[in-house]
């Protein structure tokens, strides 16, 4: 005979009335399962799995590494003429994994011994900050050698309350009432000096979205600049995003604009174009206007004619192949991009096209697939640029619900959270420069560096990153 099964009894639905004696019962006796609030738990599950997804596997953190990649710094005398410098040895720096550990007392203190876990109602108590312990597992090699791994300490770091680096993540509501906290809390916030602060979400343009906007203010970018345009927010796995934008000239030229370190560029368009992929004038054109011979091209002639300018206005240039054109961007745009110095000027434009150039379509380890994806958008984005001058298609309402979306203050997190591990890497450049000068530009092959890799290099970089996510946070 078949063990019966006990059926559970579904929860009763709350009313439209307070419900007094039921609100009562469920103070004096918390339930041991689950919430009795379903609703408000749903509310607030976005905050935190938005904090979860920055350290998953294969999450946001994840992918921002990965986007990161290697940082090279060569030594030796940065000032002195390159024929007298003579070769350089390469360091190669990357992050290979970042751990961050629940908030726990720290090694040094020798008093408690069994329970060493930290809540946030002690953090509330003692006006302190909840967080944790963050780590970075960095490797290094020096020219071709191998990869050398060392544990770098990046100080503590704000925890999100009832996410998966919280202690109080899977708690029944009668085990928040053991840990000191409201049988309901649903976290979402952080404790900073003992104080709950929240990162609220915030409205953005929709992402891969190329809108068409007429805007006056573009008139101000130069001589010559319109008031129509294409923007695009281009947005990377690791949720970091880069704005692309094509502006209108009145003489029908068309410029690529996109910002860097809080500075603005412009770029020919065409220039884009025969850097991402091996093309001529006639698979642009017909790729604006249309093949020949096709439907309705008698109509585009006010398409043809800007094309043509467009084009013809690019032979100043003298870059007829992708190999010239990306390493004419390249040598423009290295210093900007801060890469080594003995970089070629072909691998600085591949490096600037896989960085601002479009990086929803591709920005690790980009495949000449994914280089003509974007030439295509391109393209597509350009068709609706002259389309708008012409009067054949609509502006887009940047303030519709529809052109935006919501991102999440985990999202954000994350994003200042990559950008600071980011600069990290870039402090090593002082670094160096600070151990050559008192060294007398030692080598760093020599015995001398590896003695002073951890005391005297390591530890002078900003890797506080701790201090300045809860400065973020203030």
């Amino acid at each position: 005979m078949a063990p019966s099964t006990v059926a559970t009894q579904p929860r009763p639905q709350w009313s439209t009335k307070f419900d007094t004696l039921r609100r009562h019962e469920l103070f004096r006796n918390p339930p041991r399962d689950e919430t009795a609030f379903p609703m408000l738990a749903e509310a607030v599950a976005p905050h935190t799995e938005s904090f979860n997804a920055i350290f998953c596997a294969g999450g946001q953190l994840s992918e921002g590494i990965k986007d990161i990649g290697t940082k090279i710094f060569l030594d030796g005398n940065p000032y002195a003429a390159p024929e007298e410098a003579g070769a350089r040895n390469r360091l190669s720096l990357r992050i290979q994994d970042v751990f961050l550990d629940k908030p726990a007392l720290p090694s040094t203190n020798k008093v408690a011994l069994k329970n060493r876990n930290i809540l946030p109602s002690e953090a509330r108590e003692r006006h302190a900050t909840y967080r944790g312990k963050m780590r970075a597992r960095l490797q290094w090699r020096i020219n071709q050698g191998d990869w050398q791994e060392e544990m770098a300490d990046l100080g503590s770091v704000p925890i999100m309350l009832r996410s998966n680096r919280c202690h109080l993540e899977g708690l029944s509501p009668a085990a928040l009432v053991k840990s000191k906290e409201e049988s309901e809390e649903c976290g979402g916030y952080f404790i900073v000096n003992g104080n709950e602060k929240m990162i609220r979400p915030l409205q953005v343009n929709r992402r891969n979205y190329p809108m068409a906007i007429k805007r006056g203010a573009f008139t101000n970018r130069g001589p010559g600049y319109t008031q129509y345009g294409i923007q695009i927010r281009s947005m990377r796995p690791d949720q970091t995003s880069q704005t692309n934008a094509l502006h209108y000239l009145d003489d029908g030229n068309v410029n690529f604009r996109f910002s860097w370190r809080k500075s603005e560029y412009l770029v020919p368009l065409v220039m884009i174009m025969k850097a991402l992929v091996e093309t001529n004038d006639r698979e642009i054109f017909e790729g604006l206007v249309g093949a020949a011979g096709s439907k309705g091209l008698r109509e585009k002639q006010f398409v043809s004619d800007r094309v043509e300018l467009l084009l013809r206005t690019f032979k100043v240039y003298g870059l007829h192949t992708k190999a010239k054109t990306r390493a004419f961007l390249g040598q423009k745009f290295k210093v900007v991009l801060q890469l080594p110095p003995d970089i070629s000027d072909f691998d600085g434009g591949t490096e600037f096209l896989r960085k601002i150039v479009l990086p929803h379509l591709g920005c690790v380890a980009v495949t000449p697939a994914q280089d003509a994806d974007k030439f295509r958008m391109l393209l597509f984005m350009t068709r609706k640029l002259y389309s708008l001058v012409e009067g054949e298609c609509t502006v887009d309402n940047p303030d519709a619900v529809q052109s935006q979306e919501i991102l999440l203050g985990g999202q954000l997190y994350g994003m200042i959270l990559k950008e600071r591990l980011e600069e990290w890497l870039n402090s090593f450049q002082l670094a160096l420069r600070e151990w050559g000068r008192k060294t007398e530009y030692k080598p760093i092959v020599s015995d001398d560096f590896r003695r002073d890799w951890t005391s005297k290099i390591l530890r002078r970089t900003k890797n506080n990153i701790g201090d300045a996510m809860s400065y973020f946070l203030r």
